[in-house]
């Protein structure tokens, strides 16, 4: 296990040496699913050090060799756990000391089971001609993809070569160095740098039958050519206005040059991934209508929340995504111009977290902002929770401080002070009370006040009631809506009601009817045929229609629910749908999921095998 006093999800004795520059040199494989080649470790040396330790799982490493000298080292792994893999413990031929360098190079392979990276066989993609492949390495899944010190206490530049066959194309989360190289053995090799330092989990590689195309001064989507038409159309209109809108609202420029979009078939595991330079959407973005775009909203956000100023352990993840719903809601209130809207948005949250905690339960160890993770892989202890109860705190102190105003204002000078910089939560909440003591003056009693602790250290619910300052306008039209059909059958409602609806109305609309499941199959037939749910073609709204039907025991969707389940592996739908399914039929649960086995991302099949399980 790790040594006491570093991170719990890490081998790596980063206190005595620290990653400078990682580069990776790498085959593709799809015949045998794996990544070969090496790595190439530039490491500064804090403190005297003789040897080198490094978190590796699921990898075949062949070699470690001293850059500097030549010379091969010995290397054993004599550690493992089963989240956190195998130690790789390098011995040095010689101590280093404090102001040196240590220069490695690792020759290894990825192996089957690798869980970062996601292989599809060309029938899984949308042309069906060639095969597929992506990497997904948040939380701890870096050590699957390469030798590292898996941490987000650690951030370095990159480079990276990937060969592929021809004629597939390979896209990374950084810039392109040069054009693609055609080797003779008819591969290609691309090339990729990425020079502000990063985790590693942000380490993200792609390649399929991509294409490129422009959708604004500084973005691309790159997606299979048979959807690229649907995501320009879907991602043009609003992506470069996010992007003005988070540095307006930071007062900061973003700081990484191209902002590019990656769309991954149905089975990728989340809504997006902020790697930098090329964040990953999910297929089922693509409603049509530009109605999901608010993803694209919350990945930008992470180019300040998460990607400049990162959590340094998993414990502290709040600080990336709660900071990120919190700029992303005040990113969608200025586009919409409303702070009705982003009241909406956030009421959305408060409902999601309320659903989040009665689901765990109010006394779990998981619905804590800074729950205790000792021998939990981060991604069991994965929620709703970091978001909207990170988003909720943060709207919290802004009721301390004064308003939005004054905690843009803050957050200016945190992300500033904490560029390129990984952080606890304690440096936080030091710098927070810094800043309003000196900076921007708020009464030292209020200061005092704040329940640091109630939100940080207890389960369930926290001691701050929103709807006390949120405007709930919105809320309350599709609350009213949802009632007519729960008390009065739906008498006088029409296909009208929705029209000046927009499509997350439409949603917590459905939710509300959810709160109050189940409902007869006559009044679901009457909904439906009313609005059309079954037929929408956003994901979202679909969803919820197939939650409200299996919680209300209406079978006529099973159908509908195998085939959405066999569409789309983003855990937020997978997870409920499955649980749900469950109640009703867990014979047929696991028959969906045996049948999909190969299709979900690990980390969300695992997720449903123990769900099923218990």
């Amino acid at each position: 296990m790790p040594a006491l006093g570093q991170d719990l999800h890490s081998y790596a004795n980063f206190q005595q040496v620290r990653t400078k520059h990682i580069h990776l040199d790498l085959s593709v494989d799809f015949s045998r699913k794996i990544l070969h080649g090496h790595v190439d470790l530039d490491f500064d040396v804090l403190a005297d050090a003789t040897e080198v330790l490094l978190d590796t799982k699921s990898l075949a490493v062949d070699s470690v060799f001293d850059r500097d000298s030549n010379v091969q080292l010995l290397h054993t792994q004599p550690h493992h756990h089963t989240s956190l893999g195998l130690e790789l413990r390098i011995p040095l031929s010689e101590k280093k000391t404090k102001g040196q360098m240590i220069r490695l190079r690792i020759h290894y392979s990825t192996t089957v089971a690798s869980a970062g990276i996601q292989w599809f066989e060309p029938e899984q993609t949308s042309g069906k001609k060639h095969p597929f492949f992506y990497t997904q390495c948040e939380a701890i899944l870096s050590r699957t993809l390469l030798p590292c010190q898996d941490t987000p206490s650690v951030k370095a530049p990159y480079s990276i070569d990937v060969t592929i066959p021809a004629p597939l194309v390979v896209a990374c989360s950084g810039h392109a160095r040069g054009s693609p190289v055609t080797l003779p053995s008819g591969h290609i090799k691309y090339s990729y740098s990425q020079p502000n330092p990063i985790p590693s989990y942000l380490i993200a590689i792609a390649g399929g039958a991509l294409k490129k195309a422009a959708i604004g001064p500084r973005s691309s989507v790159w997606a299979e050519n048979e959807l690229i038409d649907a995501c320009v159309h879907e991602f043009s209109q609003d992506t470069e206005k996010f992007i003005q809108a988070g540095e307006e609202l930071t007062g900061m420029k973003y700081e990484w040059g191209v902002y590019d979009l990656l769309v991954l078939p149905g089975a990728f595991p989340y809504g997006g991934m902020e790697n930098p330079n090329l964040t990953f959407l999910s297929a089922s973005l693509l409603a049509g209508d530009r109605s999901l775009t608010n993803v694209v909203a919350h990945e930008i956000a992470h180019s300040w929340a998460g990607n400049y100023t990162t959590n340094a352990s998993w414990g502290d993840f709040w600080l990336n995504e709660g900071f990120t719903v919190y700029l992303e809601r005040a990113i969608l209130g200025k586009i919409h111009n409303s702070s009705q809207y982003r009241d909406f948005e956030s009421l959305v949250g408060y409902n999601d977290l309320i659903k989040t905690v009665a689901d765990f339960g109010a006394s779990h160890e998981f619905t804590k902002l800074c729950p205790n993770l000792v021998d939990v892989d981060p991604d069991e202890a994965f929620s709703k929770i970091p978001y909207e109860k990170g988003s909720l705190f943060l709207r919290y102190l802004e009721t301390k401080v004064g308003g939005l105003d004054n905690m843009l204002k803050w957050l200016k000078s945190y992300f500033f002070d904490f560029r390129f910089k990984s952080l606890h939560v304690g440096d936080m909440k030091a710098h927070f009370l810094n800043f309003f003591s000196s900076s921007v003056k708020i009464d030292q009693t209020v200061l005092d006040g704040i329940q640091w602790d109630a939100f940080f250290n207890s389960p369930g619910m926290p001691p701050f009631d929103p709807l006390t300052v949120y405007d709930q306008t919105l809320v309350h039209k599709c609350v009213e809506l949802a009632n007519k059909w729960t008390e009065k059958g739906g008498e006088g409602c029409s296909a009208s009601d929705l029209a000046s609806f927009q499509a997350k109305q439409i949603m917590y609309f459905e939710d509300s009817l959810l709160a109050k499941a189940p409902l007869s199959h006559e009044l679901l037939k009457k909904i439906d045929s009313t609005y059309g749910l079954s037929s929408s073609k956003n994901v979202e709204i679909f969803y919820r229609y197939l939650m409200l039907c299996l919680k209300s025991k209406y079978l006529e969707v099973m159908p509908s629910v195998e085939k959405f389940l066999s569409t789309y592996g983003r855990g937020l739908y997978v997870r409920p749908l499955f649980k749900a399914l469950k109640e009703v039929d867990v014979s047929k649960a696991k028959e969906i999921l045996h049948k999909n086995q190969n299709f979900y991302h690990s980390i969300i099949r695992h997720a449903v095998e123990s769900l099923l399980k218990n």
